[in-house]
């Protein structure tokens, strides 16, 4: 669950950039991409430290040595659950009710 709360937010982040004019780059890094979201999108902040939280799962938790619990799932979804919708009203987009 943290890998595709982490992955959503970095595809939205990328269509967001793709959106505005900017080729987005190869990277899982939240806090990077966020940064360049904001060069381009004057309305975007957010909170260094969810976005970091969310990075680790990029990769981190896909390996072996490396595990979310319940409790960290939990939280990368609350997480997700605020930056999304933020993302597509960016975009242009209407949430989809879950």
């Amino acid at each position: 669950m943290c890998f595709h709360a982490q992955q959503c937010i970095e595809k939205l982040f990328k269509a967001l950039l793709i959106d505005r004019g900017t080729i987005p780059p190869k990277a899982h890094d939240l806090v990077h991409l966020s940064r360049l979201v904001r060069a381009v999108c004057q309305d975007w902040d957010w909170s260094m430290e969810e976005l970091r939280y969310l990075t680790r799962a990029a990769v981190d938790f896909r390996y072996p040595g490396e595990s979310a619990d319940a409790e960290e799932a939990e939280q990368a979804l609350q997480i997700c659950a605020k930056i999304r919708p933020v993302l597509l009203s960016l975009l242009g987009k209407e949430s989809v009710e879950e």
